[in-house]
């Protein structure tokens, strides 16, 4: 198996670039390095590598580490299963960067497989102005040149791959109340409540959620006569 190479990879978004420095910024250190042979990886794993431990972790990177023991192909797949494996970012978050470097579509995964776990986030389609979440549409911007602000906003969370929070594109100050009339937009013109948008409360940057529906009531039984 080829070594994978930082340089072999692919020029990716400057937002997903600065997602995946903040995770090397976490793993490429001895802490985490320790932690991940001790602790995370299983004896099968271990006995892959045929030097003492000592000898192993001087010699080889984290990044090395997790893909003779586990496989993954890239560079940049390697950065986020580490920082999954060292509870750096949860199954959600994962999930959205492995989609955003396109290794689902490597992965071999049925169809059906797929779909569900891209409608787990939503998807901004630039070419049709359109937002999606859940297999079903939730935004339609018809006059993007009327609205940048928010398609630039819906960009930067595609090309991040929808963390739970993105910085604000436009650098504004904290008082800045645009940020919070670009919420008040985006929510106000969302044609179905499955997902909403909120200013972070540090007058940074943006949050999305999932909207969790209410279950229906079963109808209550009418007694026997």
């Amino acid at each position: 198996m080829a070594e994978p190479n930082q340089s072999d990879e692919p020029k990716l978004p400057a937002e997903l670039q600065e997602s995946l420095q903040t995770l090397i910024d976490r793993i490429f250190n001895n802490t985490a390095k320790r932690e991940l042979w001790k602790n995370r990886f299983t004896s099968a794993d271990r006995r892959k590598f045929p030097q003492p431990e000592a000898e192993t972790l001087e010699q080889h990177t984290i990044i090395d580490l997790w893909r003779i023991a586990r496989g993954t192909p890239t560079w940049n797949e390697c950065i986020v299963e580490v920082s999954h494996a060292l509870g750096f970012i949860n199954d959600t978050r994962r999930q959205s960067l492995l989609d955003a470097l396109g290794a689902n579509d490597r992965s071999g995964q049925a169809p059906g497989q797929k779909a569900r776990r891209a409608a787990a986030i939503p998807h901004w389609d630039e070419e049709s102005r359109e937002l999606r979440y859940q297999g079903q549409l939730v935004r339609i911007v018809r006059r993007p040149s009327l609205a940048p602000n928010i398609v630039r906003l819906l960009r930067t969370f595609e090309k991040a791959g929808w963390p739970a929070r993105i910085d604000d594109p436009f650098h504004r100050q904290r008082s800045d109340e645009t940020r919070r009339r670009d919420v008040e937009t985006l929510n106000k013109r969302l044609l179905k409540p499955l997902l909403k948008f909120e200013c972070d409360g540090n007058g940074t940057g943006f949050l999305w959620k999932k909207i969790v529906q209410p279950r229906a009531k079963k109808p209550a039984k009418r007694p026997r006569r």
